[in-house]
């Protein structure tokens, strides 16, 4: 039995554009809640204050809203992205700060929170977790960093921050927590640059005896 409510099943309502906001937001907080097995298009309709069709009209289905949720903010590619304008040198401390920034963001961060924590419970969410790490890296990336491994470069230089992000924001690790953002970035930004930048090293031979 289809839920009944005051909005006409699959179609939204005029006059209101502000409905598939809310539901990605309502289905943000559940998914990191629940876990993606969970929450369920009723509990996220719910949640809204909308009808459950008004969901299928949007997104399809479950993984269609899931997938959604995935997606950065348009203000955060562009933030980032900014980050690769300049001299080469300073990359890593505005990459850094760029990154970082949006977590301290209070427009941002519940949003950043949730779609990591949905993707990690998410048992088939491996791929957009990695879409969401490298959405906002600019065409060009490769082409601002030394010819040798710039695939290398960047992932550890992502991984790097995203490990920073998850350990002060989602695990609330002391004293990832507990620094104010200028001293982390000053302790962050030169291994940063040294991940993009500086020598990668030479893989060392296990001694044979």
């Amino acid at each position: 039995m289809s839920e009944k409510g005051s909005e006409r099943p699959g179609r939204p309502p005029s006059g209101d554009g502000r409905n598939r906001d809310r539901i990605l937001a309502a289905a943000r907080h559940e998914f990191a809640a629940k876990g993606f097995r969970g929450a369920t298009m009723r509990s996220i309709a719910a949640a809204a204050g909308v009808d459950v069709a008004l969901l299928a009209h949007y997104f399809g289905n479950k993984d269609g809203l899931f997938a959604a949720t995935l997606q950065l903010p348009g203000q955060a590619v562009q933030q980032v992205q900014g980050a690769f304008d300049g001299p080469v040198g300073e990359l890593g401390e505005r990459l850094a700060r760029a990154y970082l920034s949006l977590w301290e963001d209070p427009g941002l961060a519940g949003s950043l929170r949730a779609t990591v924590a949905s993707a990690l419970a998410h048992e088939g969410a491996r791929e957009q977790l990695r879409e969401l790490l490298t959405a906002a890296l600019p065409e060009d990336v490769h082409s601002l960093l030394p010819g040798d491994d710039p695939d290398l470069r960047l992932g550890l230089a992502l991984n790097h921050l995203f490990g920073i992000a998850l350990g002060r924001h989602l695990l609330r690790l002391p004293p990832l927590a507990d620094r104010d953002l200028p001293t982390l970035l000053a302790a962050i930004a030169p291994t940063v640059q040294h991940y993009l930048t500086g020598p990668l090293g030479r893989s060392v031979e296990p001694a044979t005896t």
